[in-house]
């Protein structure tokens, strides 16, 4: 038990040290998920069109815990596509946290892209911007 709570403790310490966490952990992603369609940049997006439920739940808890400029990567198991979401940017729109991101992923052996511009909403999910 000791052990646990020193992992914990050595844990919060380091990450409030990096000043990544901060402000992101709120209610955690475990229900979250990205809301809304990506506007203009999506048209002909392969990437956009690919993500299901359960990757734009991955992308959620990356835009609450991921410092900015580290990756999350992850495959869906059902389709074999793979992604990569990355904060580039946080900043606060009428009192909302928000965060600019890129998604890379490979669709179907296809390599695209797109970026994108979200805010966390009082029910913890991240809506897409226009």
């Amino acid at each position: 038990m000791r052990f646990i709570l020193a992992s914990t403790a050595i844990a919060a310490v380091c990450c409030a040290a990096l000043g990544g966490c901060a402000g992101w952990a709120g209610r955690g992603a475990s229900g979250a998920t990205l809301v809304g369609g990506f506007p203009g940049a999506a048209l002909g997006s392969v990437a956009a069109r690919a993500l299901d439920e359960g990757d734009r739940r991955q992308v959620a808890a990356a835009l609450s815990a991921a410092p900015i400029g580290q990756s999350t990567a992850w495959r869906n198991r059902e389709t074999g596509d793979s992604f990569t979401v990355t904060p580039t940017r946080s900043f606060e729109t009428q009192g909302a946290a928000c965060r600019d991101f890129r998604i890379e992923a490979t669709v179907g052996g296809r390599l695209d892209g797109i970026a994108g511009s979200a805010c966390r909403q009082d029910g913890g999910d991240w809506r897409l911007r226009e």
